[in-house]
């Protein structure tokens, strides 16, 4: 996703795996708790247990991305952790980590990224509170331009469902030319060179 938005993203995501040396997880165009594009670098240890034992619901960092903007070391934030989630955190490595979260028209994004050895410093935490201020507001940029009609996502569905364009275009009652159409205007939208890449992507972002 971050391709679609950024063209440097390769050496972006470097510098992220190089100031959190433990982990880290991006969200972007967070809506009802979930957002329209996730990325985890967190061990995969750590993640299935998050996973497992339910820790999003009590976890002090989730209710800070929830109600706060900016940046916040995970040692100075104020909210209680009654279930010990910092402490198992720790156990997989994320010693030391911070937070950080941007919205932009609306729409909300964060980025948590772990140490096993020291804190962020000041100029990390600025570089990377300025690095997610970029990509939340080229990602609202991007995800207002797709705008998707109706006949698109239901040409782009029928073929993510597993149909060739001939079993779509009958399912749908209307002419293979018609179909290729609206697969070939969705793709422009999306930024994909076909109609397969173009299903990916709306997939990704969650549209089928």
């Amino acid at each position: 996703m971050l391709e679609f938005v950024s063209p440097n993203h390769h050496e972006e995501l470097q510098e992220l795996e190089l100031i959190g040396n433990a982990g880290f997880i991006l969200g972007l165009g967070l809506r009802f708790g979930k957002p329209d594009f996730l990325l985890n670098r967190y061990p995969d240890a750590w993640t299935e247990q998050y996973e497992r034992q339910n820790y999003f619901f009590g976890d002090p960092m989730t209710v800070w991305t929830m109600t706060r903007t900016g940046c916040i070391r995970w040692s100075e934030c104020g909210f209680l952790d009654l279930r010990g989630i910092m402490g198992e955190a720790k156990r997989h490595g994320l010693v030391y980590g911070a937070t950080f979260v941007e919205v932009v028209q609306g729409q909300r994004s964060f980025l948590s990224i772990a140490r096993n050895d020291r804190e962020l410093t000041d100029g990390e935490m600025e570089t990377l509170l300025a690095r997610l201020r970029t990509w939340a507001s080229l990602f609202t940029t991007y995800w207002k331009s797709v705008q998707l009609t109706a006949v698109e996502i239901e040409a782009l569905a029928a073929i993510k469902n597993g149909a060739n364009q001939d079993e779509a275009a009958k399912a749908l009652n209307i002419s293979r030319s018609a179909l290729r159409q609206r697969l070939s205007s969705a793709a422009v939208k999306l930024r994909a060179p076909n109609s397969v890449s173009a299903v990916a992507r709306a997939a990704q972002l969650g549209v089928i």
